[in-house]
Order: structure tokens, then C-alpha cells, then sequence
């Protein structure tokens, strides 16, 4: 092709025909530029291709770890109800001296070593995050994403991770000063420190009292703080699953 037009390019000049030359070199310079601009068009069109695949699979793996995170927090709210109903049968047993000690021991022990650690997994955020935020092309989406993992998760997890871990503080605290600690043997881990109770220590005493109000208060701080998640994530996985149908 190029040779052909050179060809005629040629026969023009040694044709002295100057008018006609120049019209065919303007239309070859036309013919080029259209060609640059059709290559520029092709390329752009390549690129957001490759940008919208990127952005496509970057929100699926920002969805699936939404998912984890929602069934572990549900996870743990079932050991929080189940935590909960320790405290409370601590607190109608404390004065019966005929219930089962073992029971007792079970309740006790549940209650000593119960709490909650929020996990959440930032990490396709922040990969996407470290590209630019940019590459989400619908504001709406990226604005809500933003909001979630950088305000509304840092929140819950400020209440479940921060606040609740100093209550257990706390607890652990009040188990030291309440209980005598022994040292005992153990088949899995050869020993294990244990704490006596009995209801000589726990009738009508206002340090277990206390453990019982620390035990049992962050309970409901806890389920409303992961309820809220849940719910913000489980919404936020709509807003994505419907980017991802488009």
C-alpha cells in the first residue's frame, strides 16, 4: 500500500503536476491522520475494556469479602446469645446452693472467657485503594464503598473492638481479685490456670456484682454495633451486585 502511493506520488512530480501533487499530498496526510485517530480510538477502547474488567473484579472480590464478613459476624452473634444466657443463669443460680456445682463451674467459665473480637477484611479496599478509587466508575458506588470501609466499619469497630475490649479488661480484673487461682493439670495443654468459685464467694457479693454488670453490659452494645454491619454490608452488596449486572 505504501508503495502504491509512493508510486503515484512519484508519476505527479516528474509530470510537473504541482497542483495535483499537492491536493494527493493533503489527502495522504488526511488518509493518516484518520488512520492515527481510528488506532487512538481502538487503543481507548482497549483501555477501558481493560479498566471495567479491573474494576469488575475488584468489586466481586470487595462482594466475597462483604459475605465472610457477615457470616462470621453472625457467627459470633450466636456466641454472644449464647454468652448471654450464661450471665443470666449466674444470676438466678448465685443464691442456690443446690444446683448443680458442675453447672455452676460451666457457667462460670463460659462467662470468665467470653467475649468478641471484630475481624473485618479491608483488603480488596485497600487494593483498589492503592490503585485509585478512580477506577470505580459509578461516583455513587465508589462514594458509598468509601463511606462504609472508612467510616461506618471504623465505628463498629471502635464500639466491638476498643470499648468492649477494655470492659473485658475489666472482668478479668475482678476474676483476679474475686476468685483464688490455681494451677491445675490438663490433657490437651498439660496444664491451665483455673479460678475456684463457690457461692460462699458469690452470695450476695458486690464485686461479682460487678463482674456480672461488666459480663452482661457489653452484650447488647456488641449486637447492635454488629446488627448495624451487617445490615450497612448486606446493602451495600446490593448497591455491587447491581454495578456488576450492568
Amino acid at each position: 500500500m505504501i508503495k502504491f502511493f509512493r508510486k503515484i506520488r512519484q508519476k505527479l512530480v516528474t509530470e510537473n503536476k504541482f497542483s495535483k501533487y499537492l491536493l494527493y499530498a493533503v489527502g495522504e496526510i488526511v488518509l493518516v491522520v484518520i488512520g492515527i485517530l481510528i488506532a487512538l480510538q481502538i487503543n481507548n477502547k482497549n483501555q477501558e475494556r481493560i479498566n471495567r474488567d479491573y474494576e469488575l473484579t475488584m468489586l466481586r472480590e470487595i462482594k466475597d469479602a462483604l459475605e465472610k464478613d457477615i457470616s462470621n459476624m453472625e457467627g459470633g452473634l450466636k456466641t454472644i446469645e449464647d454468652l448471654k444466657q450464661s450471665v443470666i443463669k449466674l444470676t438466678t443460680v448465685r443464691n442456690e446452693p443446690t444446683y448443680p456445682y458442675d453447672s455452676l463451674v460451666y457457667h462460670f467459665t463460659k462467662v470468665r472467657r467470653g467475649g468478641i473480637a471484630l475481624v473485618i477484611n479491608y483488603s480488596p479496599y485497600e487494593s483498589i485503594k492503592s490503585t485509585g478509587l478512580d477506577k470505580i466508575s459509578n461516583s455513587q458506588l465508589r462514594n458509598s464503598i468509601t463511606n462504609l470501609y472508612e467510616v461506618k466499619m471504623k465505628g463498629v469497630e471502635f464500639w466491638v473492638n476498643e470499648f468492649i475490649r477494655r470492659q473485658l479488661y475489666k472482668k478479668n480484673d475482678l476474676v483476679s481479685t474475686i476468685f483464688k487461682k490455681e494451677v491445675v493439670s490438663d490433657e490437651s495443654d498439660g496444664i491451665k490456670v483455673d479460678y475456684r468459685i463457690n457461692y460462699e464467694l458469690i452470695h450476695d457479693s458486690d464485686d461479682f456484682n460487678e463482674f456480672l454488670v461488666i459480663a452482661g453490659g457489653f452484650i447488647p452494645i456488641a449486637k447492635r454495633n454488629m446488627n448495624y454491619a451487617i445490615k450497612e454490608m448486606k446493602s451495600q452488596i446490593t448497591e455491587i451486585e447491581l454495578e456488576l449486572k450492568k
